[in-house]
Order: structure tokens, then sequence, then C-alpha cells
């Protein structure tokens, strides 16, 4: 397959600045920062195992 020019000039690539380096803390038993995972935390009060009740909550 052909790739068709469509007109539209190409925009050049934007250089990517250098990510700042943090320290690991720890809060509670979740650590954030540094090379740490992210962590998610719900805003619901349902069990997230009760998929139904959760996305209902998330709905309303």
């Amino acid at each position: 397959m052909t790739a068709v020019s469509l007109g539209v000039p190409e925009l050049p690539v934007r250089p990517v600045s250098p990510r700042r380096a943090s320290r690991r803390i720890q809060v509670g038993p979740v650590a954030v920062g540094g090379d740490a995972p992210v962590s998610v935390q719900s805003m619901t009060t349902t069990r997230t195992s009760d998929i139904g009740a959760t996305l209902q909550q998330i709905a309303e």
C-alpha cells in the first residue's frame, strides 16, 4: 500500500527535556517518587471486586 500525501506539513520532532530526579518516599506503606511504580488510588466506596456497583458509583 502506498502512502498518500495530504498536503499537511510534517512537524519537526520536539526535543524531550530530561526528567528531574526525585527522591523516593514512603506514604504509609506506599512508595512514591524516585523509581517507585505508579500508584493508583480508588475514589469509590464500593469493593472494586464488585464491578457492577463500582461502575454504577462512577457513573453517578
